[in-house]
């Protein structure tokens, strides 16, 4: 539980599953509505009082304080005494991600084989890794998948075979609206800063686009304390930052971000394109649950005072789950090497984003 030690949560949790609070329990908690949260608090509180062992409390009183059916409380309390957890309270089973199907598992065995055939010509073309992974999956499943399916898989193969580095060398800054299911709003701003070559999400969290610099400002904090007490606190960093891409969003303070930053001695450009495109190279379409929206949705993701975006704690959490996961699925490809510490340059960059005095809401329309 380390790594989301710094996440707001009901502490009741911890009393009644276990201390410290496992991820996966944190992941069910967090994707639950708030009228969801308040089903499983009233199961579970009836559930740990209801100890038949120990002549503890009647059967029919803890039925009636779970909501439950004789019968139905009767099933739960079995399922809860096996293993305590959210899902056995039944409100949600499992937190939602992205389906798995069985055309991704034989998709997925052949990746590799298809990529290393391709590379063996000579270069990699990803239209030439597509058409043999077409050939190589069809033999298993009697069809070929989609296009859309086997173009994915290469990607996620190829994005982790660009893993093969130190950390640390590119950053992007980055902005998307996204939707998620049960967001305390319909869509939200993410502020991430992206490493480019390994696809790790250093630092990140929730804003408003026409407030760009404070929402790096809050994922620049947030990469600090991931880098120094977090879950990449082990990783093994390449020895100097040598640049650091960033996109505006609707701030029009940040358009002179680059010659604060050469002032400062930093590597930062300011290159053409739409927000978001960044996390979407780094993680596809989506993040786990988290869908990215095209960029014209980012003004209408702004709605709300800036308070409102700062106050959304379960949203943000939310947020930190998501960069977590995504993260826990590269780590195990790159070198360990606590002793490496991140580069002067990095932290300086850091650094220099989260200290960044921070500017009104912009009037700049939304991106074409």
């Amino acid at each position: 539980m380390d790594r989301l030690s710094h996440i707001e949560f009901d502490r009741r949790l911890n009393r009644l599953l276990s201390d410290p609070l496992p991820m996966r329990e944190l992941a069910l908690w967090l994707a639950m509505s708030k009228r969801q949260r308040e089903v499983a608090m009233r199961r579970m509180d009836a559930l740990a009082g209801w100890k038949p062992e120990e002549g503890s409390g009647e059967p029919a009183a803890a039925a009636a304080a779970a909501g439950l059916k004789k019968n139905h409380s009767y099933e739960m309390a079995k399922a809860w005494r096996a293993a305590p957890s959210l899902a056995s309270v039944e409100v949600l089973t499992a937190a939602p991600r992205a389906r798995v199907s069985d055309y991704d598992h034989a998709v997925g065995a052949h990746v590799t084989t298809a990529f290393d055939e391709v590379s063996a010509n000579g270069g990699i073309v990803i239209s030439e890794v597509v058409e043999r992974l077409a050939v190589l999956a069809a033999a298993d499943l009697g069809q070929i998948p989609s296009f859309a399916t086997l173009r994915r898989k290469v990607l996620e193969e190829q994005r982790r075979r660009e893993r093969r580095t130190r950390p640390g060398v590119h950053l992007n800054f980055d902005c998307c609206a996204f939707t998620m299911a049960n967001l305390d709003r319909p869509e939200r701003t993410a502020f991430a800063i992206v490493d480019r070559r390994t696809q790790l999400v250093l630092g990140a969290a929730l804003g408003d686009a026409r407030r760009a610099g404070h929402g790096y400002g809050l994922a620049a904090g947030d990469a600090l304390r991931r880098i120094g007490t977090g879950s990449l606190k082990e990783v093994a960093w390449a020895e100097r930052l040598e640049q650091t891409e960033l996109v505006t969003g609707l701030d029009d303070g940040l358009l002179k971000i680059g010659v604060e930053a050469a002032w400062a001695e930093l590597p930062v450009v300011q290159p053409a394109g739409k927000p978001g495109r960044y996390l979407r190279r780094a993680a596809g379409d989506r993040m786990g649950r988290m869908l990215f929206l095209s960029a014209d949705r980012l003004a209408k993701s702004t709605g709300g005072d800036a308070q409102e975006a700062e106050d959304a704690v379960d949203d943000a959490a939310r947020l930190q789950v998501e960069v977590e996961i995504h993260n826990a699925a590269i780590l195990p490809d790159l070198e360990g090497d606590p002793a490496s510490g991140p580069s002067a340059g990095l932290i300086a960059a850091l650094e220099f984003f989260a200290r960044r005095p921070h500017h009104r809401p912009s009037e700049q329309p939304e991106p074409a």
